[in-house]
């Protein structure tokens, strides 16, 4: 009796440690190559060749290495020295020149993050009389796919 309770306590705990594992998947959202991530301000893609760098206390910069034509980073964070600088994490930055090009999130890819579906315009199937006018969505939607 004993060993049924605890093979079906075991198998419980495993139940719901997979549905908690499905459920931050489900969470993922994908924005170019990189995943985007809660704190993310934006991403920079790297155009051309150029160097990943790190502020030193003096306010000097270091090379820590080089960063190739095509890859993404996230930027979590912006100072305005030495003309611009994108933190990319690990107190290494990114330079603002032509190299690179920033972007910032979507409201859609937001949304998504935050756990909320991209904004539904519901209009109301049998309309008050005098309103047959399209209902206004309260903020601009950004049209995903028309299929």
């Amino acid at each position: 009796m004993i060993k049924r309770f605890a093979i079906t306590f075991i198998l419980l705990i495993l139940m719901i440690f997979v549905s908690i594992n499905q459920a931050s998947a489900a969470t993922k959202v994908m924005w170019g190559k990189t995943e985007l991530k809660i704190g993310q301000l934006g991403k920079v893609t790297i155009l051309s060749n150029t160097s990943l760098w790190k502020l030193n206390s003096d306010g000097s910069l270091t090379k820590i290495r080089d960063l190739k034509k095509g890859e993404e980073y996230r930027v979590y964070s912006y100072k305005s020295v030495h003309g611009g600088l994108y933190g990319v994490g690990a107190g290494a930055f990114v330079q603002k020149s032509s190299s690179i090009k920033y972007e910032t999130p979507s409201k859609v890819k937001l949304r998504l993050l935050n756990g909320s579906k991209p904004g539904i315009i519901v209009t109301p199937i049998v309309p008050n009389p005098g309103e047959t006018n399209p209902v206004e969505p309260p903020e601009p939607v950004e049209v995903i796919s028309v299929e």
